[in-house]
């Protein structure tokens, strides 16, 4: 992409500097710049100087003629919000002008600091193109090679970040659609040394991500793979099947919290989702879960059970007495015993320390899921579905919930059984969150949560709305009616249930046939069937049904998001003696670096393995002990041979 500017709006009458260097008219232009008349720093709408207008317009010999008269104008950036910051050397750059890149080179012009800062050029609603602001990246995204050569052997600097904090890497990382960033970057690699290189590429930006990081925050599939294939070392080889190590920084969450896997686990971005496939991930995740996970994750499920085993043994268990004939008539034959009342007994006791466990349970899982709020965020706390979605908050609602019922049994209060009951339904729902660790069932708590939190709210919504309008229809009808022969309308509250049952079928109309009814009252209930029991309660089901055909598709891939989610969360979680590090160290293979590894078998196309082995490196390779054991395998295919016959 190459940014252009409308010259014509830099030519006014009076301006005869600005006619000349568009019209590329050389006599003209000494003579101006001969004579005291003008000034010779004057600046054009755009607020650009003659000299930018002529590299602009392509006129070498007018530039040329300018940098002799005024020299100083070879650093002089444009002023404008637009284009503010923007050099001769940015100009000649983007024009692709390798003789002029030179010639500005060789009288001096500054390719470290200067920098385009104008609307233009940092991402917002008026960018045409984000380049990184120095010299070297604009080279970079338009792919010059032979320029971006130039540059770094006038020492333009690598390292060098732009407002945003993105170094001339990460600038490739996002040009996405170019197809040289490849080439480039194998180019700016090659250009320093082996000991630059793990410096350049572990540059962050402001985002704290590194160019492998970015690739895998932007979506960019491709670039991902083509850094990490250049970070992969080939340990040993024979014939198709290799051995082949991948270096973990950058991927792995040891020691880093905003790794490979964070992002892949905390974006809600379904190309981000798909890094969770690819080479090292699957492996990385796959060897966290065997080497420590799966075994707390169990203990974790096996221990949140009983606790609401527990929970509910003591809830079922709660103190009542009988009442006193005729206190609160037939329906009520037990109420709550008072505090002192409800701790006497041996049985009481053993409830006792039930109850205690299930307070204590309840405010540690309050603290833990406050604290993990705090560090997330609200937003990403409810909305991510690969972090737990609407689990963590209902179990901030289950921990208040037994508070409140602990406040009042401690106040002898009667309606403990109204929060205790919801924290039981809550508390049992919450054991769906384990079937993330199996792949069967993990799809289904994602399809029950995906419908329960999209289509079911907003069908909800819609009915909500339409019950409210026809049970003031109704309840207006049967005012003016004995209310004693329709006690299904009786005030406004029955007249919402009778409503809520006729629209789920559970009842018809509840008229007494020995009487007449007045018609408007079945005019009314025969819309309401029409509009909302049949159009409605299909409308659901339809819903409903193109969700779970939408959505399973891609219920494996979020699984499979979940599940790393759940193994990074019990590595925060766990204490850090009962943890095990994923990977080989580099000093056990042999590698001359503090890094940490993880080892993959590859088995190869034969035609991939006669391209590829070539240029493949090779470490520490035991030949006779690989000549060894392949000599006890031919061995004992002989001695199986014999055996046979």
């Amino acid at each position: 992409m190459h940014v252009t500017m409308d010259m014509d709006n830099t030519r006014r009458p009076k301006e005869e500097f600005f006619k000349a260097a568009h019209l590329n008219d050389t006599n003209s232009m000494k003579a101006l710049l001969m004579s005291e008349d003008f000034d010779l720093c004057v600046r054009g709408d755009l607020e650009e100087t003659i000299l930018h207008t002529a590299l602009f317009n392509g006129n070498k010999e007018i530039a040329e003629f300018i940098l002799d008269r005024i020299p100083a104008l070879i650093d002089e950036p444009m002023t404008s919000d637009q284009f503010r910051g923007e050099t001769p050397m940015h100009i000649a750059v983007l024009k692709q002008d390798m003789e002029m890149v030179k010639e500005l080179l060789n009288r001096g012009a500054d390719v470290i600091t200067s920098r385009a800062t104008g609307s233009c050029f940092v991402p917002g609603e008026d960018c045409q193109c984000y380049y990184g602001e120095f010299v070297l990246s604009f080279a970079a995204c338009i792919g010059n090679e032979e320029i971006v050569r130039t540059l770094i052997n006038h020492n333009a600097p690598l390292d060098a970040r732009d407002s945003l904090g993105n170094t001339v890497l990460h600038l490739l990382v996002l040009q996405v659609e170019a197809s040289h960033i490849y080439s480039m970057y194998e180019l700016i690699m090659s250009l320093v040394t082996e000991k630059q290189q793990p410096s350049l590429d572990c540059i962050t930006n402001n985002d704290g991500y590194t160019p492998l990081k970015l690739a895998v925050a932007e979506g960019h599939m491709e670039m991902f793979n083509y850094l990490v294939e250049k970070q992969k070392k080939t340990y040993w080889r024979m014939g198709t099947i290799s051995y082949c190590t991948y270096d973990l920084t950058s991927i792995d969450t040891w020691e880093d919290q905003k790794s490979v896997l964070d992002i892949i686990t905390k974006s809600r971005d379904t190309k981000v989702h798909k890094f969770i496939e690819t080479k090292p991930v699957k492996e990385l995740v796959q060897q966290k879960w065997i080497s420590f996970a799966n075994k707390y994750f169990f203990m974790w499920m096996v221990s949140y059970s009983l606790y609401i085993m527990v929970f509910t043994a003591a809830s079922l268990h709660r103190p009542l007495k009988p009442v006193p004939q005729g206190q609160f008539g037939e329906h009520v034959i037990k109420i709550q015993k008072t505090l002192v009342e409800s701790y006497q007994t041996k049985e009481d006791y053993l409830r006792l320390l039930g109850e205690l466990i299930t307070v204590v349970g309840a405010l540690i899982i309050l603290i833990s899921e406050l604290m993990y709020l705090s560090k997330i965020g609200l937003k990403n706390y409810l909305a991510n579905t690969s972090n737990g979605g609407p689990y963590p908050l209902l179990l901030i609602c289950y921990s208040l919930l037994i508070i409140a019922a602990v406040v009042m049994r401690l106040l002898s209060e009667d309606e403990e059984a109204f929060p205790m009951s919801f924290a039981l339904i809550i508390g049992w729902c919450n054991t769906i969150y384990f079937a993330r660790g199996f792949k069967t069932l993990g799809k289904f708590s994602i399809l029950i949560q995906k419908i329960l939190f999209g289509d079911l709210m907003h069908w909800g919504c819609l009915v909500f709305i339409c019950i409210i309008g026809f049970t003031f229809a109704f309840y207006i009808l049967f005012l003016t009616l004995d209310l004693a022969d329709y006690p299904y309308f009786r005030n406004f509250s029955m007249t919402l249930r009778t409503t809520f049952e006729l629209m789920m079928g559970l009842l018809d109309i509840p008229l007494p046939y020995d009487k007449p009814t007045p018609s408007n009252v079945f005019v009314i209930y025969i819309l309401y069937m029409l509009f909302v029991y049949l159009l409605l309660l299909n409308l659901l089901i339809a819903m409903m049904d193109d969700s779970y055909w939408r959505i399973i598709s891609e219920a494996e891939l979020l699984w499979k998001v979940q599940f790393a989610a759940i193994i990074l969360l019990l590595e925060q979680r766990v204490p850090a003696f009962l943890k095990v590090r994923s990977g080989i160290p580099g000093s056990s293979l042999g590698f001359d670096d503090d890094k940490w590894y993880i080892g993959v078998e590859e088995i190869l196309p034969e035609t991939e393995e006669e391209t590829s082995a070539p240029t493949q490196k090779y470490y520490n390779i035991k030949w006779d002990r690989v000549r060894k054991n392949l000599g006890k395998i031919i061995n004992l295919k002989e001695s199986a041979e014999s055996t046979r016959l």
